[in-house]
């Protein structure tokens, strides 16, 4: 996992110091190249706050990385509501300055259903995402403008997600 060049990580629904060891130090090599780092997890992982290089005597005597920038403790399931936040914040955000954030464009292009999509997003009241998601509309919104501001983004997701029902 070579995270050197996103300029944005959004981590969800993993723990990676218990299951995925090695991705805190790709994390880690991220964040000191300038990567903002979003966890989402209902579990609040040591390891995706500070990292401590196992390998690195130096990093065990205390000089530990500090990872995320924002930890957001979504409800169990509640992952779905999150993005369907995150997304309302982009396309409220993209509202304001047509085309600095959505490329239509490829949308145009490569997709089916955007207009369907977008209806149905703009349908969900942000009481609902609240609280589904366990999350304050304020605290999703500052994940929506992380990813708002990145040149790039990389949204990474491991057994934790991949294991809901739906």
């Amino acid at each position: 996992q070579d995270f050197d060049e996103a300029e944005t990580i959004f981590v969800i629904g993993q723990n990676p110091g218990t299951n995925h060891p090695r991705m805190l130090t790709a994390l880690e090599s991220a964040k000191k190249k300038g990567a903002t780092i979003v966890s989402v997890n209902p579990l609040r992982e040591r390891g995706l706050e500070r990292f401590a290089h196992p390998q690195r005597p130096l990093a065990l005597l205390g000089r530990s990385t500090a990872l995320s920038d924002l930890y957001l403790q979504v409800r169990i399931n509640g992952d779905v509501a999150f993005l369907k936040g995150v997304m309302k914040r982009v396309l409220a955000r993209e509202a304001e300055a047509p085309g600095t954030l959505v490329d239509h464009d490829f949308i145009a292009t490569h997709t089916r259903g955007f207009e369907a999509f977008r209806t149905a997003l703009e349908a969900v009241e942000w009481d609902e995402i609240e609280r589904e998601s366990g999350l304050t509309r304020a605290a999703i919104e500052e994940a929506g403008d992380i990813y708002c501001r990145a040149e790039s983004t990389i949204v990474c997701w491991a057994m934790g997600l991949t294991q809901h029902k739906n």
